[in-house]
């Protein structure tokens, strides 16, 4: 007989799901994109995760940066 060796996580020595964590969380989210600003194409591109993405699709930034372009005029 197989015995079930996984016991389920104890939420007392979870620090992760404190208010306290998710108070500055909100504070650095609130600071950054004050006034509703959005990241500028320039940010989005130097992303690492939206480079991994875009190498996966077999897209080049300058293929976005030209899409952007024709887009603008």
């Amino acid at each position: 007989m197989i015995r079930n060796i996984c016991s389920p996580a104890t939420l007392d020595s979870d620090n992760r799901a404190t208010p306290a964590a998710f108070t500055v969380a909100r504070k650095v989210k609130r600071i950054q994109y004050l006034g509703n600003d959005e990241p500028s194409l320039d940010d989005l591109l130097s992303d690492e995760v939206l480079m991994r993405l875009m190498a996966r699709d077999g897209v080049a930034v300058d293929q976005v940066r030209c899409l952007a372009g024709h887009i603008r005029d």
